[in-house]
């Protein structure tokens, strides 16, 4: 057998339980069936932290998982961590990885990640974010080898939060969040820099993208940027689609990204369609006007309950359902991400 392009390579992506943070033997049990050759570029998890400002599981599993990785390979991976795992959503982390692999026609799942330089918190939630968020994502896209931004699928971010803030700690994670996903839509050519300026000084919500899901939190001082998408030069069996959600019940709208993969739900994935599925990621936030479809949600009643955790619950539980799968990444806070009231949602599949 003829030995593999240097220029080929194969995205693998292994799913990882992640019972409790403490808990790291069924993470470690994941790595330890990665190929040696294998070199892991990035590492998505849902965490049984509460998901708000105050959650440690997210630092606690970034802590123990580097210590893990930094045993196999002297790179450090790009983290994105999200706590809360309302309704059936269950904590698991998504190993990415990539390894030399043999040139075939077309293109594959590409994928390219990147650490961007320390940003004072201070900076946080202003417009200056923007560039760090673009600079960042554009680091990624090179890395992945991306010639044209229109091949991204699908770019996950974990953003810096402000540490200090004045009124509610969510409004000043909103802004970074929004600063980070107008960033990215300039990285990705969806807007220039002077426009995102605009929206940003505007909180010009009508502008939106479908590609883009950006947490954030004030315990990571970086922008941490996975950038999933198609290119040539990369092989293997894996795919991604994507896809706008017109609200946190658009069962519609993610039938529809999977059907794109070839997948069925109909209205729940069968046993064979559920084994080809590798990854699901969404992001929706609370609707403007607190309604959804005509109905209020009352989502203010419970003051000990944020209203992203019944939302990010809510529509963990629909992907659940339709595809048969509890682990499903599903974060709260959609500003610009996916329309008002809405939010994106992509899956990552093998072919058949």
């Amino acid at each position: 057998m003829p030995a593999p392009s240097k220029s080929a390579r194969e995205v693998l992506i292994v799913r990882a339980p992640l019972p409790g943070t403490a808990d790291k033997d069924g993470f470690a049990a994941t790595l330890d069936r990665l190929p040696a050759a294998a070199e892991i570029v990035a590492i998505l998890a849902k965490t049984s932290g509460d998901g708000g400002p105050k959650d440690t599981s997210r630092a606690e599993f970034v802590a123990a998982a580097s210590a893990l990785v930094v045993k196999r390979q002297a790179t450090a991976p790009a983290f994105v961590v999200s706590g809360g795992v309302e309704g059936t959503t269950a904590p698991h982390a998504l190993i990415v990885a990539r390894h030399p692999a043999h040139r075939t026609p077309g293109k594959a799942l590409a994928v390219g990640a990147a650490i961007g330089p320390v940003m004072d918190l201070a900076l946080a939630g202003t417009a200056t974010q923007i560039e760090f968020a673009r600079d960042a994502t554009r680091a990624a896209l090179r890395e992945g080898g991306f010639a044209n931004p229109r091949d991204i699928h699908f770019v996950q971010i974990k953003g810096p939060a402000a540490a200090k803030y004045d009124g509610p700690a969510e409004a000043a994670i909103g802004r970074a969040r929004a600063a980070t996903v107008l960033g990215t839509m300039v990285a990705l050519n969806e807007l220039t820099l002077a426009q995102a300026r605009r929206v940003f000084a505007k909180r010009d919500l009508s502008v939106w993208t479908p590609r883009v899901s950006v947490s954030s939190a004030a315990e990571f001082p970086c922008h941490e940027v996975i950038a999933f998408g198609h290119a040539q030069g990369w092989s293997g069996p894996l795919r991604i689609a994507h896809g706008a959600l017109a609200d946190p019940m658009d069962l519609p709208a993610v039938a529809k990204v999977l059907a794109k993969l070839g997948l069925s739900a109909t209205p729940q994935l069968s046993k064979g369609d559920r084994a080809r599925l590798v990854a699901c990621l969404a992001k929706s936030g609370p609707p403007p006007d607190g309604k959804l479809r005509g109905v209020d949600l009352a989502l203010t009643a419970d003051p000990t309950q944020s209203p992203l955790r019944r939302i990010r619950g809510g529509l963990g539980s629909l992907i659940a359902a339709a595809t048969g799968e509890p682990q499903v990444f599903v974060s709260g806070g959609a500003e610009h991400q996916g329309p008002p009231g809405g939010g994106v949602f992509a899956a990552i599949a093998r072919t058949r």
